[in-house]
């Protein structure tokens, strides 16, 4: 009864610490995943890409490869890297510097690359190195760029102060695209969504939007607060989002529209406080969005419901004017503040960090270990001496026959007791020739 009392008690402390580690390894998994980043092995911060004197406005990756990141400065044109992000080559040749660039795009087929600047559009096809400026447009600030991937030869640019264009032969002339727009009206970006043939614009006044190439608009501003200005709009379906979801960054907070922009509402979390510059879809995630703020940067994932960080790194107080996804498998986040910040903080995608989740759970279970391995010693040492008297009788206890015959000789010195002769017996005829002798005795 005993040992089975023991082993019951073993059994007992096993299953303490099995329940144990089920409620602590999700409680480490949950710790886990709620850090910078998403999942266990998410993590790292944001890193300087070495342009700490510029002032970056604009970012761009080449869709032919996704090394090669383009950053547009307020002042001194456009840099380059093409080693995703580690290190810049200014690219000038040809812009009016100083000069500030607002927006840079590829065309469809990544051979062309456009930057719409404070003194008209240019464009370069040798990866940066020269430029030409593009004919045809008025002379004005110009503050956006976008292509009608299903035309392959349209484009569409925004003025500061002259409405929207566009040039359905790859730029060689223009016409307005800017119809019904009020008088005063200035655009700060623009759109277009190819699958449903629309143009979205982002102005001081509200959102506009357009279906026939911008010859009529339609004004989408309700829900949106007086007086607001919106930096830019983004439909999720150009990402491969729902078709009625669109998003919009504001001087008042992000904005969500569930019916195509008919109406607006604020997130559940919401950024009012702050000015919203950019908005990035994650096209493999297409619920995750980013946020480029008055303060940095932010993260939903649930198609811009809640908002948390998305690591630390950046400088405390600076906007972020723009976001891209680039570097091998667009696994990196890069921001356009007073530099291009790279997330996670080097190019391979990993960062030393990422492993402290992982090393804390095998510390975990090696501590549980341990003590299952104490707790089954001790029942061992406990269970040993009860073993070892049911089980094994030791040789010293068995008496032999020569221990039995001294024993029994230091009896009978002990008592001082001679052994009594016994008399032979005779035969009966009184022939005592085969008698016993006393010596055979």
């Amino acid at each position: 009864m005993q040992k089975a009392s023991l082993y019951e008690r073993q059994g007992d402390r096993d299953s303490y610490f099995f329940r144990l580690s089920l409620i602590l390894l999700p409680l480490l998994v949950f710790l886990s995943a709620c850090a910078s980043g998403n999942g266990i092995f998410a993590g790292g911060t944001w890193q300087s890409g070495g342009l700490q004197h510029q002032h970056i406005r604009t970012l761009t990756v080449d869709p032919n490869n996704a090394q090669n990141i383009y950053a547009g400065d307020a002042q001194n044109g456009v840099f380059l890297s093409m080693d995703a992000g580690m290190h810049w080559s200014q690219r000038g040749l040809g812009l009016p510097l100083p000069t500030a660039i607002h927006a840079l795009d590829f065309d469809d087929a990544g051979k062309k690359l456009y930057a719409a600047t404070d003194t008209g559009i240019f464009v370069s096809a040798d990866a940066a190195q020269h430029w030409s400026a593009i004919g045809g447009l008025p002379v004005d600030s110009y503050t956006s760029l976008a292509f009608d991937l299903k035309s392959p030869y349209t484009i569409y640019a925004g003025a500061m102060h002259r409405g929207a264009f566009v040039s359905v032969n790859d730029g060689s002339s223009w016409s307005a695209a800017h119809g019904e727009l009020p008088v005063g009206i200035l655009i700060n970006g623009l759109t277009f969504d190819s699958d449903q043939h629309q143009l979205w614009a982002a102005t001081n006044m509200g959102v506009y939007r357009s279906s026939d190439a911008g010859t009529t608009r339609h004004a989408l501003s309700n829900g949106l607060p007086a007086s607001v200005v919106v930096n830019t709009v983004l439909p999720a379906s150009i990402s491969g989002g729902n078709q009625k979801l669109v998003f919009a960054g504001t001087s008042h907070g992000f904005f969500r529209s569930e019916d195509a922009g008919e109406h607006w509402s604020a997130s559940q979390v919401s950024l009012s406080g702050t000015t919203v510059y950019a908005i990035l879809i994650d096209f493999r995630k297409v619920n995750t969005i980013y946020v480029g703020i008055g303060l940095g940067a932010l993260r939903s994932d649930d198609d811009g419901q809640y908002w948390g960080a998305v690591a630390g790194g950046l400088p405390k107080g600076q906007p972020v004017y723009a976001l891209a996804m680039g570097s091998n498998g667009y696994n990196q986040l890069y921001a356009a503040s007073n530099d291009v910040y790279l997330f996670p903080g080097n190019s391979s995608g990993f960062d030393p960090s990422q492993l402290l989740p992982l090393l804390l759970i095998l510390a975990f279970f090696f501590a549980l270990f341990r003590l299952s391995q104490r707790g089954r010693r001790s029942s061992q040492q406990m269970l040993k001496p009860e073993r070892i008297g049911e089980t094994e009788t030791p040789k010293s206890h068995i008496p032999t026959r020569d221990t039995f015959m001294e024993n029994m000789s230091e009896k009978t010195q002990n008592n001082n007791v001679r052994p009594v002769p016994q008399k032979p017996v005779l035969p009966a005829n009184g022939d005592d020739s085969n008698a016993y002798r006393e010596k055979d005795i």
